[in-house]
C-alpha cells in the first residue's frame, strides 16, 4: 500500500471537485477562497449537490455542521439526507442552504453571558476552505462540514473565525510592509502551522480503576514511580509492537482524512508519545489537530488503550505540550522565515524576524495567556517544559546579526559549518545556524517558530490568533518606520536598515538565548521588566482585564469588546470548574478508595512494634484533617459570588490544600500493604516492557 493512493479519499479535496463539478464552477470556487469572491447561489447549489453525490458514493447518510465552540472540544448536530416527494416517496437531498448554514441551540455552548436560556438562536456558516470530509461509522458514515460558530447577533462563538480574521488581518499587514520596502507583493501570503502532539497511553483497565484519570484528566493521587524517567532510556526508543500497531491504525485513518502524519515516536516519560504532522495552512492545521485528537482517542479505545492528552497526568514525569510551530509564506512558495539566498531576500527575512519578535515583546502578557489553563499550570514551568516567562530564543548566529544590526551594522550569517564526527565514512552534516533551546517558549528553528508552551490538549485556535494579531500589528509598525525613514530621504536598503535598528533597541529585551530553567533566567527577566504569570487566574487577569493589552485586538477587529469579555468569563469559570471537579474528585478517592485502605492496614499494624504503628498513624490523622479543610474550603467556593473571584480563590486556598493531602496520601501508599491499596499505582500503569 502507498500512502499516496489513500491520503485524502475520504475528503472533498480538489481532485474530486474537479470529476463532480463543471470547470467554471469549479473555477469560481477557487476565485472565492483564493482572492475572496462572494459564492453565488448557483454555484453553491452545484457543489451541494456534488458534495451530496460523492457522500452517498462513500455510504454516508447523514451530514453535519463541524465547528470549534468555546468549550475546546468540536461539535456536531447530525442530519440526514432524507428528505420526501409529494407522494411520500423518500429521496436523498441537499440543498445550498443546508450546505452553507446551520442552527445549534447557543444558549447551551459557553458563551460568557453573550446568551442565556432564552436566546437560543446561533449559527454555523460552512468554511470553504477547510475541505469537507466524512468520518466512517460501524454501519454508515457522516459527511462532516467545518464551519464557524456565531451568535444571532454576529459575534464569534468559537475558536475557528477569529482565528480566520487574524490569518486575514496578518495577510493585508504583511502586504503593506512588503509594498513600503518595493519587495513584489504575492497574490497571497498566509500562515503556516505544523503541531507536534504529544501523549500519554496506558492500560484501558488501568484506567477505569484510576476515577481521577477518567473525570480530570489526571492523578490526584499517586506514590513516584521507582524507575520513572531516571536512565532516559525511554526517549525515541523501540516502539512497541501493540503500541506501533495503534500508531499505524491512527495515521491510515488520518491519511485517508488528508491530514499529513509525518513523524511518530517515544516522547521522554515512559508511556509518552508523540505524532507530528506536516505543516499546512494555519485554519486547515487547526482543523487537522483536532482530527487528530479524536482520532487518536478512537483508535485507543478499539485497541485497549486509553489516551491522555492532559498536559501533567502524572507528577514528577514529563507533561505533554502540543508544540506550535509557526511559520508564514507566499502562493509562490516564499517562506518569510527563511534567510533566503542573496542580500535582498536575507534582508527581507530580518524584517520578518524583527517583526516577531517586537511582536512577543508587545505582547508577551497576552501570548502567557493564550496558553493558560488549569491543567497547562502543572506543566509550565517545570523541568521539561518553557516557563510562564515569555522570551524568544534566535541563536547565537543570529543575535550577533541582530547586535550588530541594532547599532546600525548590516552583517550576514557565514556559511554553514560542516560537522567533523572523525569518521571518514560517515557523510558530512552541516550544522545549522541555529542551535535548539527546548527551555525556550518560543524557539526560532531555522525557517520557523516554535511556540512550546501550548498545552497539549489545547486547540491551536487561540493562541494562533494571538500571535497573528500581534505579528500583524508589528508589521504595520515597522512598514510606519519604513516610511518614515524614507522621508528622509535615504535609499531603500538605509531606511529599512535604520528601522529595523530603531525597532531592536526597543525589543530586544525579550530575547534570550540561555537556559530558561534556571533561577538566573528569572532574576534577570525581572530586571528585564519581563512578566512572569504563574498561574492561569493572574495571567488572564492581567491580559483580558487591562485596555493596553487588549487593545491590539480590538484595532485589528478580532474580536469586539462584547467576545473578548465572553472569553475572559468563559476562561476563568472553566478554571475554577475544573479545579472544584479535581477538588471533590480527590475527596471521593479519599473516601472511597484511601480510607478503606487505611483502616485495614491500621488493623493489621496493631500487631508491629509501636513506632511503626504510630508514625502510620499519625499520617492518616494528618490526611483526615487535610481532607477536612479541604471539603470546607469547597463549601466556601459556593459562597463566593464572580468568576473570577472563585478561580482566584481556588488558587489560592483549594489547591494548596490539594497537594498537602496528596503529600500525607502518596506517603501512605507507599506505606500499605499492595492488596489493600485499589488504586492502580505509577509503576504498574506506566512500566510496559
Amino acid at each position: 500500500m502507498k500512502i499516496s493512493e489513500i491520503f485524502g479519499n475520504l475528503t472533498f479535496n480538489d481532485r474530486v471537485m474537479r470529476e463532480k463539478l463543471s470547470f467554471e464552477v469549479f473555477r469560481r470556487f477557487r476565485a472565492t477562497i483564493e482572492q475572496g469572491e462572494p459564492m453565488t447561489r448557483d454555484v453553491a447549489e452545484c457543489i451541494a449537490h456534488a458534495l451530496k453525490e460523492w457522500a452517498l458514493e462513500n455510504n454516508a447518510t447523514h451530514y453535519t455542521h463541524w465547528f470549534h465552540p468555546l468549550t475546546g472540544q468540536t461539535a456536531e448536530k447530525h442530519d440526514a439526507f432524507l428528505q420526501f416527494h409529494g407522494d411520500g416517496e423518500p429521496i436523498e437531498r441537499f440543498f445550498a442552504s443546508e450546505l452553507m448554514q446551520g442552527e445549534p441551540d447557543a444558549s447551551s455552548f459557553p458563551s460568557g453571558g453573550t446568551r442565556t436560556t432564552f436566546e437560543a438562536r446561533g449559527y454555523t456558516a460552512w468554511d470553504p476552505k477547510s475541505p469537507c470530509f466524512i468520518i466512517e461509522g460501524d454501519l454508515a458514515n457522516t459527511l462532516c462540514i467545518p464551519s464557524v460558530f456565531f451568535s444571532y447577533n454576529g459575534d464569534s462563538l468559537d475558536k475557528k473565525s477569529t482565528l480566520i480574521r487574524s490569518a486575514m488581518v496578518l495577510e493585508d499587514a504583511a502586504k503593506e510592509l512588503l509594498g513600503v520596502m518595493d519587495y513584489p507583493v504575492p497574490e497571497r501570503i498566509f500562515v503556516t502551522a505544523g503541531a507536534e502532539q504529544e501523549y500519554y497511553l496506558i492500560s484501558r483497565e488501568d484506567y477505569r480503576q484510576r476515577e481521577d484519570l477518567a473525570l480530570t484528566g489526571r492523578t490526584l493521587l499517586g506514590a513516584p514511580p521507582i524507575r520513572g524517567q531516571k536512565l532516559s532510556d525511554h526517549y525515541f526508543g523501540s516502539i512497541l509492537p501493540d503500541v506501533k500497531a495503534f500508531m499505524e491504525d491512527v495515521e491510515l485513518a488520518l491519511y485517508r482524512l488528508g491530514v499529513p502524519c509525518k513523524t511518530r515516536h517515544n516522547e521522554v516519560a515512559p508511556g509518552q508519545y508523540e505524532i507530528a504532522p506536516v505543516f499546512e495552512e494555519v485554519n486547515i492545521a487547526a482543523d487537522h489537530n483536532q482530527l487528530m485528537m479524536m482520532m487518536l482517542k478512537q483508535k485507543a479505545a478499539a485497541r485497549g488503550f486509553a489516551l491522555l492528552l492532559h498536559e501533567k497526568p502524572f507528577q514528577g514525569l514529563n507533561g505533554s505540550g502540543k508544540h506550535n510551530n509557526w511559520s508564514m509564506a507566499d502562493n509562490a512558495g516564499t517562506n518569510y522565515f527563511s534567510p533566503g539566498r542573496n542580500r535582498e531576500e536575507f534582508l527581507r527575512f530580518l524584517c520578518f524576524l524583527v517583526a516577531f519578535i517586537n511582536a512577543v515583546h508587545r505582547h508577551e502578557v497576552f501570548i502567557r495567556a493564550s496558553v493558560a489553563t488549569a491543567s497547562n499550570d502543572h506543566r509550565l514551568g517545570g523541568h521539561e517544559a518553557p516557563p510562564s516567562i515569555i522570551s524568544v530564543f534566535v541563536g547565537s548566529a543570529l543575535e550577533q546579526v541582530l547586535t550588530d544590526l541594532k547599532s546600525g551594522n548590516f552583517t550576514e550569517l557565514n556559511g554553514l559549518e560542516v560537522i567533523r564526527a572523525g569518521l571518514k565514512y560517515v557523510p558530512q552534516i552541516e550544522k545549522d545556524n541555529t542551535d535548539r533551546n527546548r527551555t525556550s517558549p518560543v524557539a526560532f528553528t531555522g525557517n520557523k517558530f516554535e511556540f512550546r508552551a501550548v498545552g497539549s490538549a489545547q486547540p491551536l485556535g487561540f493562541p494562533n490568533t494571538i500571535l497573528n494579531t500581534a505579528m500583524a500589528e508589528s508589521l504595520r509598525e515597522l512598514a510606519g518606520i519604513i516610511q518614515k525613514e524614507n522621508n528622509g530621504k535615504q535609499n531603500r536598503e538605509e531606511s529599512i536598515l535604520a528601522a529595523l535598528s530603531t525597532l531592536l533597541q526597543r525589543c530586544d529585551r525579550v530575547v534570550f538565548n540561555g537556559n530558561c530553567y534556571s533561577r538566573k533566567w528569572q532574576m534577570e527577566a525581572e530586571k528585564r521588566g519581563l512578566s512572569n504569570l504563574k498561574a492561569t487566574p493572574e495571567a488572564l487577569r492581567a491580559a483580558f482585564q487591562n485596555e493596553k493589552e487588549t487593545a491590539f485586538l480590538l484595532e485589528a477587529g478580532v474580536l469586539n469588546r462584547t467576545e473578548l469579555n465572553a472569553r475572559y468569563e468563559i476562561k476563568v469559570e472553566e478554571y475554577a470548574k475544573r479545579v472544584e471537579i479535581e477538588a471533590r474528585t480527590l475527596l471521593k478517592l479519599i473516601r472511597k478508595d484511601v480510607r478503606p485502605a487505611l483502616a485495614a492496614q491500621l488493623k493489621e499494624l496493631e500487631f508491629l512494634n509501636w513506632g511503626i504503628r504510630t508514625r502510620y498513624r499519625e499520617a492518616v490523622e494528618q490526611l483526615e484533617r487535610d481532607s477536612t479543610g479541604l471539603s470546607g474550603e469547597l463549601d466556601g467556593l459556593q459562597g463566593i459570588d464572580g468568576n473570577e473571584k472563585q478561580a482566584q480563590f481556588c488558587y489560592g486556598s483549594i489547591l494548596p490544600l490539594m497537594k498537602k493531602v496528596r503529600e500525607s496520601s502518596d506517603f501512605l501508599e507507599e506505606e500499605t500493604d499492595r492488596k489493600l491499596w485499589r488504586l492502580p499505582d505509577y509503576d504498574q500503569m506506566l512500566s510496559r516492557r
